[in-house]
Protein backbone atom coordinates (compact mmCIF):
# COMPACT_ATOMS: atom_id res chain seq x y z
CA UNK A 1 0.00 0.00 0.00
CA UNK A 2 3.04 2.27 0.67
CA UNK A 3 4.55 1.84 -2.50
CA UNK A 4 1.20 2.62 -4.23
CA UNK A 5 1.32 5.89 -2.58
CA UNK A 6 4.90 6.51 -3.10
CA UNK A 7 4.83 6.01 -6.63
CA UNK A 8 1.33 7.84 -7.27
CA UNK A 9 3.38 10.90 -5.77
CA UNK A 10 5.46 10.20 -7.95
CA UNK A 11 3.73 10.17 -11.31
CA UNK A 12 2.09 13.46 -9.79
CA UNK A 13 4.84 15.20 -9.23
CA UNK A 14 6.73 14.19 -12.70
CA UNK A 15 3.54 15.23 -14.26
CA UNK A 16 3.58 18.82 -12.84
CA UNK A 17 6.82 19.66 -13.33
CA UNK A 18 6.61 18.71 -16.64
CA UNK A 19 3.49 21.07 -17.13
CA UNK A 20 4.77 23.62 -15.20
CA UNK A 21 7.24 25.38 -17.76
CA UNK A 22 10.54 26.49 -16.69
CA UNK A 23 12.18 30.50 -16.07
CA UNK A 24 13.35 32.75 -17.94
CA UNK A 25 15.41 35.93 -17.46
CA UNK A 26 15.73 38.53 -19.95
CA UNK A 27 18.05 41.70 -19.87
CA UNK A 28 18.66 44.69 -22.18
CA UNK A 29 21.42 47.23 -23.06
CA UNK A 30 19.73 49.44 -22.46
CA UNK A 31 17.93 48.42 -19.56
CA UNK A 32 14.15 49.63 -19.31
CA UNK A 33 13.33 47.60 -22.27
CA UNK A 34 9.88 46.50 -22.36
CA UNK A 35 9.23 42.53 -23.18
CA UNK A 36 6.19 40.85 -24.63
CA UNK A 37 5.66 37.49 -24.80
CA UNK A 38 3.57 36.27 -27.64
CA UNK A 39 1.78 39.57 -28.04
CA UNK A 40 0.42 39.42 -24.65
CA UNK A 41 1.57 40.72 -21.00
CA UNK A 42 4.68 42.85 -20.91
CA UNK A 43 8.03 43.18 -17.81
CA UNK A 44 10.54 45.64 -17.81
CA UNK A 45 13.91 44.39 -18.28
CA UNK A 46 15.70 42.95 -16.40
CA UNK A 47 12.88 40.97 -15.47
CA UNK A 48 11.97 36.94 -15.16
CA UNK A 49 9.20 35.26 -16.67
CA UNK A 50 8.07 31.85 -16.62
CA UNK A 51 7.76 29.88 -20.16
CA UNK A 52 5.69 26.49 -20.70
CA UNK A 53 6.71 26.07 -24.29
CA UNK A 54 8.30 28.09 -27.75
CA UNK A 55 7.18 31.68 -27.49
CA UNK A 56 7.84 34.44 -29.90
CA UNK A 57 9.46 37.93 -27.72
CA UNK A 58 9.58 40.89 -28.65
CA UNK A 59 12.34 43.75 -26.78
CA UNK A 60 11.11 47.10 -27.85
CA UNK A 61 12.21 50.47 -26.54
CA UNK A 62 10.90 53.70 -27.60
CA UNK A 63 13.88 55.14 -29.60
CA UNK A 64 15.24 51.81 -30.67
CA UNK A 65 14.00 49.42 -33.41
CA UNK A 66 12.31 46.21 -31.93
CA UNK A 67 14.23 42.72 -31.89
CA UNK A 68 12.10 39.86 -32.16
CA UNK A 69 13.14 36.28 -31.88
CA UNK A 70 11.88 32.91 -30.30
CA UNK A 71 12.45 31.13 -27.29
CA UNK A 72 11.63 27.75 -25.46
CA UNK A 73 11.99 27.53 -21.74
CA UNK A 74 14.99 26.86 -19.54
CA UNK A 75 18.75 27.97 -20.64
CA UNK A 76 20.87 30.82 -19.74
CA UNK A 77 19.32 34.60 -19.78
CA UNK A 78 18.97 36.69 -22.51
CA UNK A 79 20.35 39.30 -23.27
CA UNK A 80 19.35 41.90 -26.07
CA UNK A 81 21.33 44.80 -27.50
CA UNK A 82 19.00 47.56 -28.54
CA UNK A 83 19.95 49.83 -31.69
CA UNK A 84 18.88 53.28 -32.11
CA UNK A 85 16.19 53.90 -34.48
CA UNK A 86 17.66 56.88 -36.30
CA UNK A 87 21.44 56.88 -35.17
CA UNK A 88 22.38 61.00 -34.18
CA UNK A 89 25.82 62.86 -34.94
CA UNK A 90 27.48 64.59 -32.22
CA UNK A 91 26.30 68.19 -32.02
CA UNK A 92 28.60 70.91 -31.40
CA UNK A 93 26.81 73.49 -29.26
CA UNK A 94 29.39 76.25 -29.81
CA UNK A 95 29.13 76.86 -33.60
CA UNK A 96 26.81 77.25 -35.86
CA UNK A 97 25.87 75.27 -38.58
CA UNK A 98 26.99 76.31 -42.42
CA UNK A 99 24.61 77.85 -44.42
Amino acid sequence: MRSILILSLVFFLNGCLATSGAMRSFYSTPSGATVTIDGFGSCETPCTVKLDGYRKVTVAKAGYKAQRFGVSPGGGGVNVILELAAPSGVVDAETLPDL
